[in-house]
C-alpha cells in the first residue's frame, strides 16, 4: 500500500477545542491551565467523540511533489508556533511571578519557589466535582505540599500598643492569605480619610490623672519592723492567709497598728523609749508604705458590695437548684454537696422564702472564692433560663400563673455579679500558688467568658489562646494531670472524680483551641496519665447519679478519635516544611467520616434512634446526650471550613482550576449541608432552648461562611468588572451566545453571593441585639461589603487581581456553582424569615410591646421610642416579601428593620467601658459606615439609653438581660405615655436615619430593649458623650 493511502488510527482526542485549535499542548485540566491564562476558562470543553470515517475520504493521493512539500512546511509551521505560543506563556507566568516577588518579597521568600509554577504533569482522568460534603477527597502528585504559614503574614504589630500572632487557622489568617481579600484588608487598613474613635486611647484628662495617682489610704499603719512583713510573705505563699479570720484583720486595722491599751500601760516607758529610739529614714518609709498601705481594706470593702448584690434567698436558692440541672452537665466541676454546705456557712440554711439575706458570714478569704463561684453559676444559670425563640420567652413572661421561670425572669442577675466574682478572684495570687477552689472558680470564669452575650471572648483566638494555656498550668501545678489512685494522699472519691473530669475537659478545650485558630496545643500525651473519668458507687458530684453516668460517659466518647485529630493538627503546625497534600486530605477524609457517622445527630437517623433506644428514659437525660453530640459536630465541622480553604487558596495560586473548584464546592456543601442545618435547628428549633451554650458555635460559623461567601463575591465582581471593561464587550454580547450566556451568569452569581451575604449579615445583626461579638462581627461586615461592592476598589486593583485568576471556571462548573450559592441564599433566607409566633419574627428580634404588659411594670419611665400596636408590622411577613426563593433589596431592607441605633449606642458604652474597643486586631481596620444621627438626632437615643439606666437603678424595674421580658408594676398613664412616645418618635424620624452599604434608609423604630442590665451598674457615661457629641465627623472601628 503507498503510504499516500495510509489512513489515520481511529481514536478520540484528549486535549481541549482551544488547545486543539490552536495545536499546543494542554494539561486535560477542566479547564486546561492554558485556557486559565487567557482568561477564557469557560469556553474549554473536551470532545472526546471518536473521529468519523468521513474524513478518510479527504485523504486522496497527491501526484504532485510540490503539494507534498508545501504540506510538511505547513506542519512544520505549526509546530514551531505551538512552541512559541508555549514558551511565551512560560515567560509571561515567570514575569508575573517576578511582580509578585517584589510586592509580597516578605511572603514569597518563605515559599518554596517550585510551588508558583504547578505541577508538571498531565491529568488522565477529570476529577469530578464533589456531590456530598464528605465525599472523598481527589488523590493528587506525592510532590505537591502545603505549607499553612506561607504566603501571608500572620504577625500583627500595631506600634508599641499591641503585638499578636494569629493562627493559620484563624479567620484574619485566612483574610490575609487570600489574595483577594488582603487588598480589601489593606484598603480598609491604610485609608486616611476614614475617621476613627480609638476608644482605649481616650485622651487623659486632668481629673483621671488625679484619679489614677490617688492611693487607697487605709488606717493600717506603717510597720517598722520587716521582719514581721517577710514573716507574713511567707504566710500568705504558704495560703495561711486565706483561712485566717478577717475578724482578727480587721481589729489590727482599726487599731491603726499600734499596740493595745493594756500593753502600753504594761511596758510604759520601755516602750516609748523603743519607738524613739528607732528612726526609719525617708527611703524605708516610702517602701513599707508601698508594701502594706491598702491591703486590708479592699477585701473588707468587697465583703461589703458582696452582701448588697446577693438577690433574695428564694431567687438565690432557686438558681442553684437550677444550676446542677441545666448548666451542671455541661460544666461538671463542682461537687454539689459541698458546694452547698460551703454556701450555707456563709449565707445560711437552704430557705426559700423571697425575703433578703440579713446575715453574710465571710469569716476567710478562702470563702471569696466560694462567693466568686457563686456568682458566677448565678449568672449562668440565669442566662440559661432563655430560649433562642422569643414566643417561648414571651409566653412565659405573658402567662397569668406566677410559674418560677416567670419569677427569675423578673428577678435578673445582671453582670454586676460577674464583675464581683472577678475582684474575689484578683485577691488571690493564683499565679503563683494552687488552690482547688481558687482554681474551680478561675475555671468557671474562663467558661463563663466563652458564653457570655457581653464578653465575646476569643473571638480572634488570642484571649482563649491565653487563658487555656494559664488553667492547663494551673491543673498541672494541682498534679491533676497524674492519676489519683497512684498517689496515696488522694484519698477522697469525689475530689479524684472532679480532677479526672477537669483534666479531660482540659484536653478537649486544648485541642478546640487549637482548631480554632491553629496554635499549638500545651498538652502532650506524654504530660499526663490520669485516666478516663469513670463512675462508682461512691464518688458521683451531683445527687443525680443517672445524669452523672450520663456526663462520665461524654468525656470519653471522643477520646479514641483524637489521634486522628492530633495528626491533622500536626500537619497545620508545621512551620518548617509543611506537609504533604495527600496526607493533610487523607487525614480530613477520616475524620470526616468518623465525626459524621457518631455526631451528626441532626441528619444521621441511626444517631437518634440510639439514643431513643438507649436504657435512659428521662426526657432531660436524651436531650442533654442529642445536644453533646450537635455540639461535638459542631465543634469540628467549623475548623475543617478553613482547612479546605487554605486547600483552595492553594490551587487557585497555582491555576490548578479543577482543584481550586472541587474544594470549593466541598467549602461551600459543607456550609450548605453541615453548618446551616444546625444553624437553623440552633436558632429556630429543638436546639434552640440551649443556645447560651451554642449561640457562640453559630457567630463562629457564620463569621467563617460569611468570609467565604466574600471572597467568592471580590473574584465574581472582577471578572464581571474584566468583561464590561474590554473594547470587544459589546460586540461579544450581540455576536457571540457562548460570552453572552457566561456574562449573564456572572451577574446572576453576583446577585445571589450579594444578597446571600447581606442576608448572613442581618443574621448577625439579629444576634448582635444580644451578643456583643455578633455585633461586632456585622460591624466589620458591613464595612467589608461595603468595599468591595465599590467599582473603585476593582479599578484600583485590577492588575493585582487580575493575576489571581480567581473563578476561571468552565460553563458547566460556574452553573454548578451558581446553583449552590443559591441553594445556601435560600438556606440563610429560611432561617432568617422564620415567624416566631404572633408579632414577633426572628428569635433574636425582640419587639416590646408596652401596651400588651403595661398592667405589669412598675415604675417604668420612658424607655425607647416606640411605635403603638395599632401601628407596628411584622418586618418578616413574607407574605408582603414576594416568593421565598427571591428576596428583593426592599424585602431585604425590611428585614433590616430594626432599631439599629438602640443597639450600637448600647454596645459602644459596653465597648468603652470595658476598654475593648482595641482589644484584637480587627479594630484595625475604620469603618464607613457612619452614625449620622450621631449630630442629628442624638438627643433622643441618648435620653432614651440612660433613661433605661436611670428606671433600673432609681425605679427598680427589672429588665431580662435578653430582651425578652420587662416585668414590674407602672404607675404612669397609658394614653399619656404612648402620646410622648409618638412625639418623641416623630422627632426621631425627621432627623435621624441611617446609610448602611447596599441597603436603602429606613426609619428607627420598633422599640427593642436588649441587654438593659449589662448597664445597671455601670458608670462612665463620658465616653459615649464624647462620641455623640462629636458629630458625625467621626465613625466608629469596625472591628474586622
Amino acid at each position: 500500500m503507498s503510504e499516500h493511502n495510509v489512513r489515520k488510527r481511529n481514536k478520540p482526542t484528549f486535549v481541549c477545542t482551544n488547545c486543539k485549535r490552536k495545536k499546543i499542548k494542554c494539561d486535560r485540566k477542566t479547564p486546561c491551565s492554558s485556557c486559565v491564562k487567557l482568561n477564557i476558562g469557560y469556553t474549554c470543553v473536551y470532545d472526546t467523540r471518536w473521529a468519523t470515517s468521513g474524513k478518510d475520504k479527504h485523504h486522496h493521493k497527491q501526484s504532485n511533489h510540490g503539494t507534498l512539500s508545501g504540506s510538511s512546511e505547513q506542519l512544520e509551521v505549526a509546530q514551531l508556533k505551538a512552541k512559541i505560543a508555549k514558551l511565551e506563556s512560560i515567560i509571561e507566568q515567570q514575569n508575573n511571578n517576578k511582580e509578585e516577588d517584589v510586592e509580597t518579597k516578605s511572603e514569597s521568600e518563605s515559599e518554596p519557589a517550585a510551588r508558583t509554577t504547578g505541577p508538571s504533569y498531565a491529568r488522565a482522568q477529570p476529577i469530578p466535582p464533589p456531590e456530598t460534603s464528605i465525599a472523598p477527597n481527589p488523590i493528587v502528585s506525592s510532590d505537591d505540599v502545603l505549607n499553612f504559614y506561607t504566603g501571608y503574614t500572620p504577625l500583627h504589630i500595631k506600634g508599641n500598643i499591641r503585638r499578636v500572632n494569629f493562627g493559620p487557622l484563624s479567620w484574619i489568617a485566612l483574610l490575609k492569605r487570600d489574595a483577594a481579600l488582603s487588598l480589601a484588608w489593606k484598603d480598609l487598613s491604610t485609608k486616611g480619610y476614614f475617621s476613627s474613635i480609638n476608644l482605649r486611647q481616650m485622651p487623659l484628662t486632668p481629673e483621671s490623672i488625679v484619679i489614677l495617682n490617688t492611693q487607697m489610704s487605709t488606717p493600717e499603719g506603717v510597720s517598722p519592723n520587716m521582719d514581721k512583713y517577710f514573716r507574713r510573705k511567707f504566710l500568705e505563699i504558704e495560703g495561711y492567709d486565706e483561712t485566717m479570720p478577717y475578724n482578727s484583720l480587721a481589729r489590727i486595722a482599726v487599731n491603726n497598728g499600734q499596740p493595745r491599751e493594756g500593753d502600753q500601760k504594761k511596758n510604759g516607758n520601755a516602750s516609748n523609749k523603743q519607738q524613739t529610739d528607732f528612726k526609719m529614714s525617708f527611703t524605708s518609709i516610702s517602701l513599707a508604705r508601698t508594701i502594706f498601705e491598702g491591703k486590708i481594706n479592699p477585701e473588707l470593702q468587697l465583703i461589703e458590695k458582696i452582701k448588697t448584690m446577693l438577690p433574695s434567698k428564694r431567687v438565690f436558692w432557686n438558681l442553684i437548684d437550677l444550676f446542677f440541672k441545666n448548666v451542671y452537665p455541661f460544666y461538671p466541676f463542682i461537687d454539689e454537696d459541698s458546694f452547698k454546705k460551703d454556701l450555707q456557712k456563709i449565707v445560711g440554711k437552704v430557705d426559700y422564702e423571697d425575703k433578703p439575706f440579713t446575715k453574710v458570714n465571710i469569716s476567710k478569704k478562702l470563702d471569696l472564692a466560694t462567693i466568686a463561684l457563686c456568682f458566677i453559676c448565678l449568672r449562668m444559670t440565669y442566662l440559661s433560663l432563655y430560649s433562642n425563640k422569643d414566643s417561648t420567652n414571651r409566653s412565659i413572661v405573658d402567662s397569668q400563673d406566677m410559674t418560677l421561670t416567670k419569677f427569675l425572669f423578673q428577678n435578673p442577675i445582671n453582670s454586676s455579679c460577674i464583675d464581683v466574682a472577678n475582684s474575689c478572684i484578683q485577691c488571690f495570687h493564683f499565679r503563683r500558688k494552687s488552690n482547688l477552689s481558687v482554681f474551680q472558680a478561675i475555671l468557671y470564669m474562663r467558661f463563663y467568658r466563652n458564653i457570655a452575650p457581653e464578653e465575646g471572648d476569643g473571638i480572634d483566638g488570642g484571649d482563649s489562646q491565653v487563658g487555656t494555656a494559664l488553667l492547663i498550668q494551673m491543673a498541672i501545678s494541682l498534679g491533676l494531670n497524674r492519676e489519683p489512685d497512684l498517689l496515696d494522699v488522694c484519698n477522697d472519691e469525689k475530689i479524684n472524680h472532679l480532677g479526672r473530669k477537669i483534666w479531660a475537659a482540659l484536653i478537649a478545650a486544648d485541642i478546640v483551641c487549637c482548631l480554632s485558630v491553629g496554635n499549638p496545643t500545651s498538652i502532650h500525651l506524654k504530660y499526663y496519665d490520669v485516666l478516663e473519668p469513670f463512675l462508682t458507687s461512691k464518688n458521683s458530684n451531683i445527687q443525680d447519679v443517672e445524669m452523672e453516668s450520663v456526663i462520665t460517659q461524654s468525656f470519653g466518647i471522643i477520646d479514641p478519635d483524637r489521634d486522628s485529630v492530633r495528626d491533622l493538627l500536626g500537619y497545620v503546625l508545621d512551620i518548617k516544611h509543611g506537609a504533604e497534600l495527600n496526607k493533610i486530605t487523607h487525614k480530613l477524609d477520616v475524620v470526616e467520616q468518623i465525626w459524621q457517622s457518631r455526631f451528626n445527630v441532626l441528619q444521621n437517623s441511626q444517631l437518634k434512634e440510639e439514643i431513643d433506644n438507649s436504657k435512659h428514659s428521662r426526657e432531660d437525660i436524651r436531650r442533654f446526650m442529642y445536644i453533646e453530640k450537635a455540639k461535638k459536630f459542631l465543634t469540628m465541622k467549623i475548623p475543617i471550613t478553613s482547612f479546605y480553604y487554605h486547600i483552595y487558596l492553594h490551587y487557585e495560586k497555582l491555576m490548578d482550576t479543577e482543584l481550586s473548584f472541587f474544594y470549593l464546592s466541598k467549602i461551600f456543601l459543607v456550609i450548605l449541608n453541615d453548618l446551616m442545618p444546625y444553624i437553623e435547628d440552633i436558632i429556630n428549633g429543638y436546639l434552640s432552648s440551649v443556645g447560651l451554650f451554642l449561640n457562640p458555635l453559630v457567630q463562629l460559623a457564620l463569621l467563617k461562611s460569611n468570609e467565604m461567601v466574600f471572597s467568592c463575591l471580590v473574584r465574581v465582581n472582577f471578572a464581571i468588572y474584566q468583561l464590561e471593561t474590554s473594547e470587544t464587550h459589546t460586540h461579544k454580547m450581540n455576536e457571540d451566545q457562548q460570552y453572552n450566556d457566561h456574562f449573564n451568569t456572572l451577574k446572576e452569581m453576583s446577585q445571589k453571593i450579594t444578597q446571600t451575604s447581606k442576608l448572613i449579615t442581618l443574621l448577625l445583626e439579629r444576634m448582635g441585639q444580644r451578643y456583643y461579638c455578633a455585633w461586632r462581627i456585622s460591624k466589620s461586615q458591613l464595612t467589608l461589603c461595603s468595599t468591595i461592592s465599590g467599582k473603585e476598589f476593582y479599578e484600583k486593583h485590577s492588575q493585582k487581581l487580575k493575576r489571581i485568576r480567581g473563578f476561571q471556571f468552565t460553563a458547566a462548573q460556574l452553573n454548578r456553582f451558581n446553583k449552590l450559592i443559591g441553594q445556601l441564599q435560600e438556606a440563610v433566607q429560611k432561617t432568617l424569615t422564620f415567624e416566631d409566633g404572633r408579632n414577633t419574627s426572628t428569635p433574636d428580634v425582640v419587639k416590646t410591646n408596652l401596651g400588651d404588659i403595661q398592667n405589669s411594670l412598675s415604675g417604668a419611665q420612658r424607655l425607647v421610642p416606640e411605635e403603638t400596636p395599632d401601628s407596628q408590622t411584622n418586618p418578616l411577613d413574607v407574605a408582603n416579601m414576594g416568593t421565598p426563593n427571591h428576596m428583593t433589596d426592599e424585602a431585604l431592607a425590611e428585614l433590616a428593620s430594626f432599631n439599629i441605633n438602640y443597639i450600637d449606642h448600647m454596645w459602644l458604652q459596653h465597648a468603652a467601658l470595658r476598654n475593648d474597643a482595641n482589644s484584637s486586631m480587627e479594630n484595625n481596620l475604620l469603618s464607613n459606615w457612619s452614625y449620622n444621627d450621631a449630630s442629628n438626632g442624638s438627643t433622643g437615643v441618648e435620653q432614651s439609653l440612660y433613661d433605661v439606666d436611670a428606671s433600673i437603678t432609681g425605679a427598680g424595674i427589672n429588665i431580662t438581660d435578653q430582651g425578652s421580658s420587662i416585668q414590674g408594676s407602672s404607675n404612669v398613664n397609658h394614653q399619656q405615655y404612648q402620646q410622648e412616645q409618638q412625639q418623641q418618635q416623630q422627632q426621631q424620624q425627621q432627623g435621624h436615619t441611617q446609610n448602611r452599604p447596599g441597603l436603602p434608609l429606613h426609619s428607627q423604630s420598633n422599640g427593642l430593649i436588649p441587654f438593659p442590665s449589662l448597664f445597671d451598674n455601670m458608670e462612665g457615661h463620658e465616653c459615649v458623650d464624647f462620641m455623640l457629641d462629636a458629630g458625625s465627623k467621626y465613625t466608629y472601628d469596625s472591628f474586622l
